[in-house]
């Protein structure tokens, strides 16, 4: 079983010894911590592959079930390559440049297990809301009886709180959510990252960290990591390595410049406040100690 990362190693790197370790931080718990190697960073076994007993049957012949993995090696290939540029001083606002940009991030912000469990929230949360208009009294009266269930008031009314109430919920496909999550970061995400203003912020010294999200939106006074949603965040930061990250702003012009330590809590925090799961940052480094995350909380559909 192929294992598959969702933050890009080429990414990781910038934030690993010289050994290629990382320091990697429990989200729910930030006194736990072990050092990892960079290939078993932000990974799953299989998190891309799509089974063939999952399509129809006439989509499997000659179906490749690591293709999308293949797909993101090609784009993660161009990109470590302008990724270079960028760090070295190179300018990232050239039309091509600033597409595949996008397309990165963009990318980076669908192709996470935390994109994912959001996704089927939504999902459910929309699945309910259809629900509650469409489940009259009548429909759930005559599917108790089709199940020669009771069907007085209060057996009706017991019915609707065990569906709505219950433990009932939308559960994808694996190929359902990799094709959905990714369509989503290419056809709606990447114009919208492409319309942004992009700016590369440098640091004097190493302050910034990563996650297993690889991006994230923020917004100023927002303790809650999405909560605006990608559209309306104030910026999009992907970090590059520890003195470097790329922020993607609303408006503004493009900059390129040293900028003080404060956007690298912002991007720090932005990142680690988002985790599923870890936090990366380089075994030397202290960045997690300068931001202070709020306890984790989730709704009833795994959202946070």
């Amino acid at each position: 079983m192929p294992l598959h990362h969702y933050v890009p190693q080429f990414l990781l790197r910038g934030f690993a010894d010289k050994d290629n370790q990382l320091r990697a931080t429990l989200r729910s718990n930030l006194q736990t911590s072990h050092l990892t190697a960079v290939r078993k960073a932000a990974a799953e076994r299989d998190f891309y592959t799509i089974p063939t007993e999952e399509l129809t049957p006439e989509s499997r012949r000659g179906h490749n079930p690591e293709s999308v993995e293949k797909s993101l090696a090609d784009i993660e290939s161009r990109a470590s390559s302008d990724i270079r540029l960028i760090v070295a001083g190179g300018s990232p606002y050239t039309t091509a440049l600033r597409y595949r940009m996008a397309t990165l991030v963009a990318m980076q912000l669908t192709r996470s297990p935390r994109f994912r469990r959001d996704y089927v929230g939504v999902a459910n949360l929309s699945a309910r809301a259809l629900l509650e208009r469409k489940l009259t009294d009548d429909r759930l009266r005559q599917h108790l009886s089709d199940h020669g269930r009771p069907t007085s008031p209060e057996d009706v009314a017991r019915f609707r709180k065990e569906v709505f109430e219950g433990e009932y919920k939308l559960v994808p496909s694996t190929t359902h959510l990799v094709q959905e999550t990714l369509k989503f970061g290419i056809e709606t995400l990447s114009p919208l990252m492409f319309s942004r203003t992009p700016r590369v912020l440098r640091f004097s010294e190493p302050l910034l960290l990563t996650s297993d999200v690889g991006a994230a939106p923020w917004s100023p006074n927002d303790p809650i990591p999405w909560s605006n949603g990608i559209a309306k965040a104030h910026t999009i930061f992907l970090p590059l390595n520890r003195f470097t990250a790329l922020a993607l702003t609303r408006g503004g012009s493009p900059s390129d410049r040293i900028v003080q330590s404060i956007w690298a809590d912002h991007s720090n925090f932005a990142l680690a406040n988002a985790a599923e799961r870890w936090i990366y940052q380089h075994p030397d480094d202290s960045s997690l100690d300068r931001i202070d995350l709020p306890q984790l909380q989730h709704d009833r559909w795994g959202r946070r």
